[in-house]
């Protein structure tokens, strides 16, 4: 079987970093970015390095390719459909971390799950829609429960607890008490997210619905519930520095078809600020002193020029 290796997440990851892992056949990067990808060669569910064995499958590339409802597990389904598989005795995939997408995408890349469309489901819930599935909410309340535990982060024996509590989970087996406490965790933030909802807490302006929150919530379960919203926003104090606010950005079910979170210039005010086309957060770069009516009317002000 195809081995997974996992390495550690940082910011920025080039071909040449997974050159020094020394696998002797291809290296499958599965699902985060590596710098300059955009720039290769498009193949089937992915883009070839033109010169090294590399091939980054992975739905973060700046594309309009990519820029749409498509996961890493999706671009994995269509390699396998063109009869890319990886061979088992050289080549390797690599992944940074353990959501729902890069768990699907991997194990169904080395053979462990099957190539079932189904996970190409469960990953656009988990990444792009917040709709509730239940191998999204194990893997995505797995993913968040294991790095709140201080867990190495990925980490080869909790990428093996991952695929083993999928395996209880469908075939109906009792699940080991911290999977359970992590679906458990998943569901009450989902009924928090409505709550909220609910609640009348976001405002909305131009399509920008923003709330103050006293705690972090995840922005994909969100999106169910404020279906028209261009974007949802949500701040709170900066857990390690409550100086600062974290932000968290998602594009909303409601955004125009081609505007991406890259073209609003949220950078240009929140030198923190980093993601993809839909979806950001300001969490790893240490939040922003700008305060929370500030940041709102900046959002309002850069969806209503970008419309």
């Amino acid at each position: 079987m195809t081995r997974i290796q996992t390495i550690e997440r940082k910011s920025r990851h080039s071909a040449d970093d997974l050159l020094a892992l020394e696998i002797p056949g291809q290296i499958l990067a599965t699902d985060f970015y590596l710098d300059g990808a955009e720039s290769w060669d498009l193949v089937p569910g992915g883009l070839s390095h033109p010169s090294i064995e590399v091939i980054s499958v992975d739905h973060h590339a700046p594309l309009p390719s990519m820029q749409r409802r498509v996961s890493s597990t999706n671009l994995v389904l269509t390699r396998l459909e063109a009869g890319l598989v990886p061979d088992k005795t050289s080549d390797a995939v690599v992944i940074n971390h353990m959501d729902c997408d890069s768990v699907l995408a991997s194990g169904i890349l080395v053979g462990r799950l099957e190539p079932d469309p189904a996970y190409g489901e469960a990953a656009i819930a988990a990444d792009h829609t917040g709709e509730e599935n239940p191998v999204a909410d194990l893997l995505q309340g797995l993913d968040a429960h294991w790095s709140r535990n201080q867990r190495p982060m990925p980490d080869p024996d909790g990428l093996e607890f991952f695929f083993d509590s999928l395996s209880r989970f469908q075939s109906g087996h009792s699940m080991d008490p911290f999977a359970s406490e992590a679906m458990d965790v998943r569901k009450a933030s989902r009924d928090r997210a409505a709550r909220i909802v609910a609640e009348g807490r976001f405002h909305a302006e131009t399509g920008v619905n923003f709330a103050r929150l006293e705690e972090p919530l995840e922005g994909e379960l969100l999106l169910p519930f404020l279906r028209d919203a261009v974007l949802v926003v949500t701040v709170s104090r900066h857990r390690q520095r409550p100086d600062r606010w974290q932000v968290k950005v998602r594009l909303g079910l409601g955004a125009p078809e081609g505007l991406s979170l890259q073209a609003l210039g949220i950078e240009h005010f929140d030198v923190a600020y980093g993601g993809r086309w839909n979806a950001g957060s300001n969490n790893r770069g240490g939040g922003t002193d700008l305060d929370p009516e500030s940041y709102r009317q900046r959002l309002v002000e850069a969806v209503a020029k970008a419309q």
